[in-house]
């Protein structure tokens, strides 16, 4: 059971928001079964605090997925997207006569160098802006990967 909820929660996690109407209800089923099998271990005889401890794990359980479902959903809003993309191509051109009155008394190289570095810097960080805005997608280095098989492993 854990198994299959942390494969379906990797799952969700991975895919791109518009499959989440179709995932969130898979993780949510497994959360139901976990419930259930909590549920049955009381008829069987587990001990009223087992029970108790093991529906306090599936709450916490319960309540860190649906943190790292709002971290998933998260987007940069629209309008500071915008707004920041304007600064990437304007900025350069505002700061075209500032540039070049530097360069009058340097080599012409150094004149031009200076803009297209910060073009790349701001192009940069608007990257790693869209990169830590999808921790889950497994595009870089940085992701997070759920390893629902080697949890499971260790647990056995």
């Amino acid at each position: 059971i854990l198994e299959s909820l942390l494969i379906s929660i990797r799952t969700l996690l991975a895919a791109k928001n518009k499959k989440l109407p179709e995932n969130e209800p898979v993780v949510y089923e497994n959360f139901s079964k976990l419930s259930l099998f909590i549920k049955k271990m009381r008829i069987r005889g587990m001990s009223p605090g087992e029970l108790s401890r093991a529906n306090q794990y599936l709450s916490k359980m319960l309540d860190s997925f649906e943190t790292l479902k709002h971290i998933y959903e998260y987007r940069t809003p629209v309008t500071l997207r915008a707004y920041s993309r304007i600064f990437i191509f304007v900025i350069p051109i505002l700061y075209a006569p500032q540039f070049a009155f530097i360069g009058r008394n340097i080599a012409v190289e150094l004149t031009m160098i200076t803009p297209f570095l910060m073009s790349i810097v701001l192009a940069g960080l608007d990257n790693i802006q869209d990169d830590l805005e999808k921790p889950f997608d497994q595009i870089g280095t940085d992701d997070i990967y759920i390893n629902a098989e080697k949890l499971v492993h260790y647990l056995n």
